[in-house]
């Protein structure tokens, strides 16, 4: 990702885009990862990988 830019415009990328993003943790703040979560679920893309991460972080 970009370093120079802080906030990611998540209506302009890809779902795939979004979900690399995600899964690498590489957002750059608890915003920017929900603003990621929540398109990618509004968009109904990735909704099994969301709940899995989800899922997995909280038990950590």
């Amino acid at each position: 990702m970009n370093k120079q830019s802080n906030n990611v415009n998540v209506k302009n990328l890809c779902s795939r885009k979004l979900w690399e993003l995600l899964k690498n943790a590489e957002w750059q703040s608890n915003t920017e990862r929900f603003a990621i979560e929540s398109e990618l679920s509004d968009r109904r893309h990735y909704v099994k990988e969301l709940e899995q991460l989800s899922g997995r972080e909280t038990r950590h």
